[in-house]
C-alpha cells in the first residue's frame, strides 16, 4: 500500500491510505483541485515583504497585549514559534490575501518568517523563505539549535512534481537569510506533516506517508541528509511535536490514526526516542487512545481531513520529566464526543520508551469553568512546554464563550501552568486571545473559527510564555475573508 497525501484547499491536512496507481491518480487530481480552489497569484507580482520599504502595516501591530503578525490583509495560516536567547522566531504559511490595506498581502503562497531580537517585544516585517520553486507550500515548523544558534524551518512543498516533498531552510544570521534543500527521498515520495528538532549540529526531521514513519537526519548542520524508515505499521502516521533531552536524544510525539481517523479508537498516541547523533529510533507501545473528533461545522468539502481529529504534543521539564498532552473525547468511547485535553507523564531516570513507565496525570483544560453549556464546547489543538523544575505550560483553543454554541463563534486561546508537573494548576486558565474590532473574524466573545490545525508556544529564558495562533472566518479563508496570525506573551 502506498500513501496518498490528502491535499485540500488550504494545503495538506492529513493522509489516507490507498493503493498503487490509484494513489498517484488521486494525488495528481488533488493537487489540481487545490490549485483550482485557491489559485496562485495570477496578477502582476507585487512587492515581496522582505524587499519592501519599512512600513508599520507590514510588521506587527499591537492591540492591547496581543500583536498581529503576518500581513494586514492576510491570508495567513497555521503558525509556529521558537525562542532562543533574546530572539523569537515565528513562521507563517501565507496565502493570497486582500491587498487593499497593502499590496504585499496579495503576495502568492509562501512561507514567511518574522523575527524579534528583543524578547518578543517587537517584530520585523515578514521575510519570504526560499521555497525551491514549489508553487504550494504549507505545514511550517521552526526550531533553533541551542548549540549553534542556527535556525531551521521545515515545510511541505508540492505542485512542482507529482509528489509532496519536505523542505528544510537554514539560517545562520538570526533569520535574515536562508538556504533551502529538499530532505526526503528516495523512500518517501508523498510526504506529510513534517516536524523538526535540532541540537549540536544534528537536525532531525520526522514526517510520514500513510503507515510509513520517516526520519531524515543531518549530522553536518543541514548540508547532507540521510532518510530512514523508522517504523511501518497499520496506522496512518502523524508526527505532532518534538523536543531534545539533556543528552540530545530527540523525542517525538506521534498521533497516529486508524484508517480514516474514525471510530472509538481513531488515534493511538505514542512517543519515539532517536538516540543522539543517530537514526536509531525506538517507539513506545500506545500510551493513550482517542475517538474520532467532531465533524466540521461546514460542509465536509469545505474543511480539511480530520481537521478536528486527535492530536498530541510532547515536552520535557527542567528535571527531565517527559510529558505528553493529548486530545481525548469527553466520553472516551464515544466517537465525535466533545474534545478535552489530557496529560500523561514519564518520570526522569526511567526508560520512557516503555509504556509501563508512563502514567496518566489528569485533565488539563477547564473549558466548563465559564460558559460551555452542557459541556458541549470543544477543547482542541493542545501544545505543551516544559520549564524550570517541574513547571509545565499548556495552551489550547476552545469555544466555551460561543453564543450560540454552534462552534463557529466564541473561540479563544487559553493558557494554564503547573509548578508540579500537572498534579495541580496555578488557578484557572487565562484567556490569551483578545477582541480586535479591526478584524472581521474577531468578535467580543472570541474569534469565529480556528485558522490552522495547530498553534505554537515556547518558553523564553526570561520565563515568558510566547504564543502564536491563527484566527479565521472559516476553514477556506481567501482574499474576501482572510485569516490572521496573532502573538502574545505572558509570564510563565
Amino acid at each position: 500500500m502506498d500513501a496518498e497525501v490528502h491535499v485540500g484547499p488550504r494545503g495538506t491536512r492529513r493522509a489516507l491510505v490507498v493503493s498503487g496507481v490509484v494513489a498517484a491518480i488521486m494525488l495528481t487530481a488533488a493537487v489540481v483541485a487545490a490549485d483550482e480552489a485557491i489559485p496562485q497569484n495570477r496578477k502582476p507580482q507585487v512587492a515581496r515583504a522582505d524587499s519592501a520599504p519599512s512600513d508599520p502595516r507590514l510588521g506587527a501591530r499591537a492591540v492591547t497585549d496581543t500583536t498581529r503578525l503576518g500581513f494586514c490583509g492576510g491570508d495567513d495560516w497555521e503558525p509556529e514559534i521558537a525562542a532562543s536567547g533574546a530572539y523569537v522566531y515565528v513562521v507563517i504559511a501565507h496565502f493570497v490575501g486582500d491587498p487593499t490595506c497593502d499590496p504585499a498581502s496579495g503576495n502568492e503562497r509562501d512561507i514567511y518568517i518574522q523575527v524579534s531580537g528583543d524578547d518578543g517585544q517587537s517584530f520585523g516585517p515578514p521575510r519570504a523563505i526560499p521555497d525551491l520553486g514549489y508553487p504550494s507550500v504549507v505545514d511550517c515548523v521552526v526550531t533553533v539549535d541551542p548549540a549553534t544558534g542556527a535556525v531551521y524551518v521545515s515545510f511541505l512543498g508540492y505542485g512542482l512534481t507529482r509528489g509532496t516533498d519536505v523542505v528544510v531552510a537554514k539560517s545562520t544570521d538570526h533569520g535574515a537569510t536562508f538556504s533551502s534543500v529538499k530532505v526526503n527521498g528516495p523512500l518517501c515520495a508523498n510526504c506529510d506533516h513534517p516536524w523538526t528538532v535540532a541540537g549540536g549540529g544534528t537536525v532531525y526531521v520526522t514526517y510520514a506517508s500513510g503507515s510509513h514513519h520517516y526520519l531524515s537526519r543531518s549530522a553536518d548542520g543541514g548540508q547532507t541528509w540521510t532518510e530512514t524508515e523508522i517504523l511501518r505499521d497499520d496506522h496512518v502516521a502523524f508526527p505532532e511535536g518534538g523536543v531534545l533531552d539533556s543528552a540530545s536524544n530527540a523525542w517525538l510525539a506521534w498521533g497516529d490514526c486508524g484508517g480514516s481517523c474514525t471510530g472509538k479508537t481513531a488515534a493511538r498516541y505514542r512517543v519515539s526516542r532517536t538516540l543522539a547523533g543517530t537514526s536509531a529510533t525506538t517507539f513506545t507501545d500506545p500510551l493513550a487512545s482517542a475517538p474520532t473528533g467532531p465533524d466540521c461545522p461546514f460542509p465536509q468539502s469545505a474543511c480539511g481531513f480530520a481537521y478536528w481529529g486527535p492530536q498530541n504534543d510532547i515536552a520535557i521539564d527542567g528535571n527531565g520529566n517527559i510529558y505528553m498532552v493529548w486530545q481525548d473525547g469527553q466520553e472516551h468511547s464515544h466517537p465525535k464526543s466533545p474534545p478535552i485535553v489530557q496529560l500523561s507523564k514519564c518520570a526522569d531516570h526511567t526508560d520512557c520508551t516503555k509504556a509501563s513507565n508512563w502514567r496518566y496525570v489528569g485533565r488539563v483544560d477547564d473549558k466548563t469553568a465559564s460558559g460551555c453549556a452542557q459541556a458541549e464546547c470543544y477543547a482542541l489543538y493542545p501544545r505543551i512546554e516544559g520549564g524550570q523544575g517541574n513547571r509545565i505550560s499548556v495552551i489550547w483553543m476552545d469555544d466555551r464563550l460561543g453564543a450560540p454554541l454552534d462552534h463557529v463563534n466564541g473561540w479563544n486561546v487559553w493558557y494554564r501552568t503547573s509548578l508540579n508537573g500537572g498534579a495541580s494548576w496555578v488557578g484557572p486558565s487565562v484567556k490569551v486571545s483578545e477582541y480586535d474590532p479591526s478584524r472581521s473574524e474577531s468578535k467580543p466573545n472570541g474569534f469565529l473559527y480556528p485558522y490552522g490545525d495547530y498553534q505554537g508556544m515556547d518558553l523564553t529564558p526570561t520565563a515568558k510564555a510566547v504564543m502564536v495562533w491563527g484566527e479565521g472566518h472559516d476553514y477556506l479563508g481567501g482574499p474576501t475573508k482572510p485569516g490572521h496570525i496573532l502573538y502574545r506573551s505572558l509570564a510563565a
